[in-house]
């Protein structure tokens, strides 16, 4: 689908304080609030937004209507509503589900919504964010799914940044609800990797688990290191005979390992 393109390129942007992001265009907008609709309250859709609707976007007419309705104190999917059919962007059945979820977020408990910022944050990359909203959701939460995804993301942010002790804490309580194989293979791959050879012996006597497992984890970790040992090596003849390549290698080598790290779950 072709959208035209509506109203001015803001010259100083929109800040959506909640979200940490800018919004410049009526079309970021547009994608901003279909794609975040589970968020959207009062404290986005607010006079600020539609001052910036009329005095950065130019669009006059509509920022009289969404004026008009805040003032009466028509609910936030009404509102998004006006915006939404401005610029003819949604099908009709599209609008109906989007002004239902709207419509719903009065209701949703506050974890779950601090959740859903912490979920966008994430899949944008913004860690530090994501990982600050996720314990604060966490510290709500009494639902105990909700809790060991919150757990799995809070594991892999911490693995992003190498830090593995603290990623196998929350894979633990991710797999102490779960009681999922698969999780616990991670814990064991996590704490295996934080080089805590005491702790990962006493827990795997105290949990137990398949010995087929730990073999799988004992098996991953030796073939890891057994390719980094041969990436060492080159390394070594590289420098020795061949500067240029050496630094070409080196850099190979550590974008590789940054991708396969920084590899979400």
């Amino acid at each position: 689908m072709i959208y035209e393109c509506i109203g001015n390129k803001a010259a100083e942007p929109y800040y959506i304080e909640q979200m940490c992001i800018n919004i410049y265009t009526m079309e970021e907008l547009l994608y901003f609030l279909k794609g975040n609709a589970c968020l959207l309250d009062g404290s986005i859709i607010n006079g600020d937004l539609i001052a910036f609707i009329g005095d950065q976007l130019g669009l006059k007419g509509l920022c009289e209507e969404l004026k008009s309705l805040h003032r009466k104190n028509r609910p936030v999917s009404e509102l998004a509503s006006a915006i939404f059919n401005f610029a003819h962007y949604l099908s009709d059945d599209e609008l109906i589900r989007i002004r239902k979820i709207i419509e719903g977020n009065s209701d949703v408990r506050p974890f779950v919504r601090k959740k859903s910022r912490a979920d966008f944050f994430f899949q944008n990359r913004m860690y530090a964010a994501a990982g600050e909203e996720y314990a604060e959701a966490l510290e709500e939460c009494d639902d105990d799914e909700i809790s060991s995804d919150i757990y799995r993301h809070l594991a892999a942010i911490y693995i992003k940044n190498f830090m593995f002790r603290e990623a196998a804490g929350y894979l633990k309580k991710e797999w102490e609800i779960t009681k999922d194989d698969g999780v616990l293979k991670l814990f064991l791959l996590a704490l295996k990797e934080s080089g805590d050879g005491v702790e990962y012996k006493k827990e795997i006597m105290d949990l137990d688990p398949d010995s087929e497992l730990v073999e799988e984890v004992e098996t991953f970790v030796s073939d890891t290191k057994e390719e980094a040992s041969k990436k060492v090596a080159e390394l070594d003849r590289l420098y020795s005979d061949d500067r240029v390549g050496y630094i070409r290698k080196s850099d190979e080598i550590i974008n590789g390992l940054k991708t396969d790290y920084r590899r979400d779950f």
